[in-house]
């Protein structure tokens, strides 16, 4: 009888654990969620401006720093890497050496 009163209680603390860590990682992950949240909302005015610059700037202004109208949109996606600027001028002291 000890013996499953042993195994009961064993049980019983195996899932009591096992309910506190699904706990803690619900509360992790809305943390992170209100985290992502506020710093989106913090970030968002400079966001406006940074994507509002790009679109005052003419096509020729955009192809030297190796953007097109179509990158403005993807700026702020991750992983976004633009081509790289149009640099002539290293490109004829290239040529020229």
């Amino acid at each position: 009888m000890a013996e499953v009163e042993r195994i009961r209680l064993a049980a019983i603390t195996a899932r009591d654990a096992a309910i506190a860590d699904g706990i803690r990682r619900g509360v992790r992950a809305v943390g992170r969620v209100i985290e992502a949240l506020v710093r989106a909302v913090v970030t968002f005015p400079a966001r406006v401006d940074t994507y509002n610059a790009l679109r005052s700037l003419s096509d020729r202004e955009l192809q030297d720093i190796g953007m097109t109208r179509f990158d403005i949109g993807r700026v702020f996606e991750p992983g976004f890497d633009p081509r790289p600027a149009n640099d002539a001028g290293q490109r004829r002291a290239t040529r020229a050496a």
